[in-house]
């Protein structure tokens, strides 16, 4: 057997194991029985104040609800409605600002690939290769990921500045 890989605690205790006697080894199971029993009472307890916290809180809801009024209750859910409202306002704000950034990035990349098409002058009669990309960039819905567009705020804020 290799030791060299076990720590000289766990050989301490293993030797003091191997020499135990049979009352010292009775012990040290016994204490261990009940380490174990209390470590799982303690769980237990845990499980049932939760239970029974989770229950109290659902039954002082029931009564909330219950003995709320037409006017307390049109007040809640025109709160609700208003939040569900907002959240979908900045769903919105936030999906069109990145349609935004993807277009300002497609028209950038067009922009400098008609430009490097243009100046080639190598490529076949140079009018219509850049005419056709245009036009299949233009009606193609691109997907860009979102790392690339933080890349690209990150480069307009540092042009900017």
């Amino acid at each position: 057997m290799d030791n060299k890989f076990i720590s000289r605690d766990t050989l301490r205790k293993r030797k003091a194991r191997e020499n135990e006697t049979s009352s010292q080894r009775e012990t040290r199971l016994a204490k261990q029985r009940e380490i174990t029993w209390q470590k799982r009472a303690r769980e237990n307890a845990n499980a049932e104040e939760r239970e029974a916290r989770d229950a109290r809180d659902k039954e002082r809801k029931r009564v909330k609800l219950a003995t709320e009024t037409d006017e307390q209750r049109e007040k809640r859910l025109s709160y609700y409605r208003e939040r569900r409202k907002y959240l979908k306002n900045i769903q919105n704000t936030t999906a069109q600002d990145l349609n935004s950034q993807q277009k300002n990035l497609q028209q950038k990349y067009q922009d400098s690939g008609a430009d490097g098409a243009e100046g080639d002058g190598a490529e076949g009669d140079g009018a219509g290769d850049g005419a056709e990309d245009d036009g299949a960039e233009d009606g193609a819905d691109t997907h860009i990921d979102a790392g690339v567009l933080d890349f690209v705020e990150v480069s307009m804020d540092i042009e900017e500045t």
